[in-house]
């Protein structure tokens, strides 16, 4: 076969595109018919001869539409088909220029990816890391991927990729399962059989899961929220961690070829951890003894791309034509102090009853004193959260202690491990084992102590439950502040779109809220529809209440933490209140997060927390989140937190912070109990060793030659106009009916009537459809109609498919226009021209190249002149068919248009070739193989796709 890259052969009887040729192994795209797709073939079993597509039938005059939609289909299809990044050519993304830094970054490493994006929270890591997976998936560099992420970002992760980038990932867990395994042949395995698969890293990380998973040969593995598989810190010898997820993470990375690491937050202030996950990335990045780890920063330099908002705000600032994306930040605490004395009483009582469960455990192991520690701090927070936590906490704590005391167990009965009770308080991950809910009701049954301890506690807990059932919503200071003031401005409009999301950390606090804000409220406003989302909802019925949410003009979203990472929330609303403080500021930015990030639609977020005086909370507030705060604004990143199970308590002693006099004992308790080295995450030193060995501000890669040729090709498509007459158009074309809703967004409604628009998944009509990603996204039951959405790709392709048809009616490979643009005839061609770029693998530009000249094929026009043409308006023809197809016969003849496509031919390879001499003269300042026979580039096929005849416009009657 004497075919090359970028040839046209027939094979099957069908026509392909050749994509790559590797001895016998031919990979080539159909062209022509049915689904658009990629196949492989073994040569000496195929019969395989050049060919080209089939040129004009001079015999048909055509549509003029037809003819100009046939056109657009085919440029629009093409988008970014001539920049360098082919990622941007198989996804619906246009991204923003810093995105494509890490794209970049990886491309210089394109034989083994090993990254880190370690970019702040809100700048769009999913999307930089799924535009890397198109690029090596184009590239044929990646074929079989595994996400591994936290559980609640699993299907976050699967719908980017479907949405963004036309992957199909499936998520996989022990539920999922099920419905995966019918779905296969008899015997195989869904880990095997699934080219894409996303996965929680604590199911994973199990016997005998983990051990199909490393058995596959995964050519790329992403790890999002990977501090969470950092190898843990241990302070001394003896102390135990839990190694699961490193040990799993290790393992995996080291069989996987190409790795990305995705996490806002890399460096928790020791160095052995973070080094670890450079380690995982290259061993090379790090040397020497794994507790006392060397970083090699220039080589891991290459390797991280690490960007902090200011970084990104500057950035735009600097070198973007667009404004800074990113809203203003209005964040501030609101103290509530309690007005009630049946609130200050339970709060003392509290801190007794607290003070006896501390008492009762100081027999014990030193674990069980931790834990009844944590124990005591979770009912401290369950009181300050709502009457409604506190109630349902001391009840389930009753009901433990009078089962322990009836089946007469004397051992201390920890329903929940130190490390999660520990995490329950630090509002930490809890990992896939148990639920928030879950954690909690175990937190509330740890019990401690002997039989008498345990009875006398039930003594002091019936005196408690009485005095909790005092605290009405009328007697709950937080509550009236919140619905008296804040919200009732914020329902009002005051701060703009009177739409606010409240997040709490207790289904108990959720549902109290829900219940009671309606009944604060000022009348006028009490009608408000609220919405709430919490753990136990599945996928499907967050995603539908969110939805319902979105649509409302007016209303309030309440949540636990199920949704305060991964869920952007940014379209939906720009108002925010934590009801109560995290005592972990990177959960208390993770939420922050949801609305202040890229894309927000209103200039300022507003962002209030609710902080009970006189309460750890308080002194919380104090240590903690206002000096995170501070170092935020000084240096753009979060301190670290709590690196082991005494560090809040120690941070609190060392900076001398007052502590409530209730509380003095809970925070004294186990004071000299341990020796081991803990980290300050305020002292300097920590922080100047998060700085020195961080990579802030990674953005001196020269991308600014890539958008510029990204914008060159955006602009060949036209205008927003232009693609919506084109989708409008195309969908007429294929018999569907479009209507306008007249309703405010100005909406259409569109029935999809042809059969062959039908998609599996998809509906047979858009009922709101918009062309204004703005509206949709603000809207969630508006459809945006872009270059992304199935039945638009559907529509253009079906309209280019028409080109192998011969019908008659609606041609659109010839036409004939009349026009003022033109003193005599002109033949204007549109050629489909393919070019082979030598790389490795060897890449393919496929461009519409259009090409005008007279009827004698002398004196041809420039690009401009064409143009001009091709946009003029057509004016009412005066010339019969009969006249007008012998013209359109000798414009199809070769010798016509011969001479002239190739000097265009030569003048657009001299172009190419002098753009990507450019761009690698830009990059070529280091070793980058992705550069290597980027402008080598030759002429490969070209094929004739159609002929317009320009006529000049003659007056009526005149001799023509």
């Amino acid at each position: 076969m004497d075919a090359k890259v970028g040839d046209i052969v027939e094979l099957r009887s069908r026509l392909w595109r050749v994509d790559s040729l590797e001895g016998d192994a031919l990979a080539a795209t159909n062209i022509e018919g049915g689904e658009i797709e990629q196949r492989h073939f073994f040569l000496p079993f195929e019969t395989v001869r050049k060919a080209n597509i089939e040129p004009p039938n001079p015999g048909i005059l055509g549509d003029p539409a037809s003819n100009k939609l046939l056109i657009q289909s085919y440029r629009y299809s093409m988008l970014h088909g001539a920049a360098p990044l082919l990622s941007l050519q198989r996804s619906s993304v246009i991204p923003t220029s810093y995105q494509l830094v890490p794209v970049v970054m990886a491309l210089e490493k394109s034989n083994r990816v090993r990254m880190m994006i370690a970019d702040d929270v809100g700048l769009g890591k999913t999307i930089e890391a799924g535009l890397i997976v198109a690029e090596l998936m184009a590239r044929n560099l990646a074929s079989r991927i595994l996400v591994v992420c936290p559980r609640n970002l699993r299907e976050q992760w699967r719908e980017a990729l479907e949405y963004f980038f036309h992957i199909d990932a499936r998520v996989i867990s022990s539920m999922h399962r099920r419905v995966l395994e019918r779905q296969l042949p008899p015997g195989a395995s869904p880990w095997e059989h699934y080219r894409c698969l996303v996965a929680s890293i604590d199911y994973v990380k199990k016997d005998p899961i983990k051990h199909q998973v490393l058995a596959i040969p995964w050519d790329l593995v992403i790890v999002d929220e990977a501090h969470l598989a950092a190898k843990p810190h241990q302070s001394g010898e003896n102390q135990s961690v839990s190694m699961d997820r490193y040990d799993f993470v290790r393992e995996l990375s080291a069989r996987a070829k190409h790795l990305l690491f995705l996490t806002a937050t890399p460096h928790n202030g020791y160095t052995d951890s973070y080094a670890s996950l450079l380690r995982m990335l290259d061993g090379n990045l790090v040397s020497g003894p794994i507790n006392e780890p060397k970083i090699n920063r220039d080589l891991a330099r290459e390797h991280i791309c690490q960007r902090r908002r200011k970084d990104v705000e500057d950035w735009f600032k600097e070198h973007s034509e667009e404004e800074n994306p990113f809203p203003e930040r209005k964040q501030e605490e609101v103290l509530v102090d309690l007005i009630f004395d049946e609130e200050k009483q339970i709060l003392r009582t509290l801190s007794s009853y607290g003070t006896k469960i501390l008492d009762s455990a100081e027999g014990g192991s030193y674990k069980t004193q931790i834990t009844a520690k944590w124990t005591v701090m979770h009912l401290h927070k369950r009181g300050i959260s709502s009457p409604a936590a506190l109630r349902q906490s001391l009840k389930n704590r009753k009901n433990k202690l009078l089962s322990k005391i009836k089946s007469a167990e004397s051992e201390d009965q920890a329903s929940l491990p130190f490390e999660q009770a520990k995490a329950t308080v630090l509002d930490e991950d809890l990992g896939d084992d148990e639920t928030d809910e879950e954690a909690y009701y175990k937190a509330d049954r740890n019990v401690f102590g002997s039989l008498e301890a345990n009875k006398a506690e039930l003594a002091e807990l019936e005196k408690l439950l009485p005095l909790a059932e005092k605290i009405t919503p009328a007697k709950d200071s937080k509550l009236r502040k919140l619905t008296r003031d804040f919200l009732s401005q914020a329902i009002s409009g005051y701060y703009g779109p009177a739409k606010i999301i409240i997040f709490t950390r207790y289904k108990d606090t959720l549902d109290y809220l829900e219940r009671e804000i309606p009944r604060r409220l000022p009348e006028s406003k009490s009608d408000i529809k609220i919405i709430t989302v919490y753990g136990e909802l599945n996928e499907a019925q967050r995603k539908e209440r969110l939805n319902e949410f979105q649509r409302l003009e007016k209303g309030i979203l309440i949540a636990t933490d199920c949704i305060s990472e991964g869920i952007n929330l940014q379209h939906m609303a720009n108002i925010m209140v934590h009801y109560e403080l995290p005592w972990n500021p990177n959960r208390l930015e993770q939420r922050n997060g949801r609305i202040d990030r890229y894309g927000q639609k209103v200039p300022q977020v507003h962002i209030r927390t609710m902080v009970m005086s006189d309460t750890l909370d308080a002194t919380i507030l104090k240590v903690l989140v206002e000096k995170a705060r501070r170092i935020r604004e000084e240096f753009g990143f979060s301190p670290p937190f709590f690196g082991d199970d005494a560090n809040v308590i120690d941070i609190i002693r060392e900076q001398g912070i007052d502590v409530p006099s209730a509380q003095k004992k809970l925070i004294d308790f186990g004071e000299d109990s341990r020796s081991q080295e803990q980290i300050n995450p305020f002292d300097e030193e920590t922080i100047e060793r998060i700085k020195s060995e961080s990579f802030y501000g990674q953005s001196d890669v020269d991308f600014s030659e890539v958008r510029n040729r990204m914008k060159e090709t955006e602009e060949l498509i036209g205008s927003e106009e232009d693609f919506r007459n084109l989708v409008l158009n195309a969908f007429r074309k294929l018999g569907c009916t479009i209507e306008e809703n007249h309703d405010f967004e100005n909406t259409l409604h569109i029935n999809f009537k042809n059969s062959q628009l039908t998609i599996p998944g998809h509906e047979d009509e858009i009922k709101r459809a918009t062309f204004d990603p703005k509206l949709a996204l603000q809207n969630k039951d508006i459809v945006q109609l872009n270059a992304g959405r199935p039945m638009v790709r559907k529509a253009i392709e079906l309209v280019r498919q028409s080109v192998f048809e011969g019908k008659t009616a609606n041609y659109g490979r010839t036409a004939a226009i009349a026009t003022a643009a033109v003193q005599k005839v002109i033949l204007l061609y549109h050629f489909l021209a393919r070019f082979t770029v030598n790389t490795k693998p060897a890449g393919i530009i496929e461009e519409i190249l259009p090409v005008a000249c007279d009827l004698t094929g002398s004196d041809p026009l420039d690009s401009k002149e064409i143009e001009a043409i091709w946009r003029s308006r057509p004016e009412p023809m005066r010339r019969t068919r009969e006249e007008i197809l012998p013209h359109l016969k000798k414009a199809v003849d070769p010798a016509i248009y011969t001479p002239i496509l190739q000097q265009r031919l030569d003048k657009r390879l001299e172009a190419i070739k002098q753009e990507r001499a450019e761009l690698k003269k830009k990059f070529d300042e280091s070793d980058q193989l992705w550069l290597e026979g980027i402008d080598d580039v030759s002429q490969a096929s070209t094929d004739l796709l159609s002929v317009t005849i320009y006529y000049p416009v003659t007056p009526r009657g005149a001799n023509r």
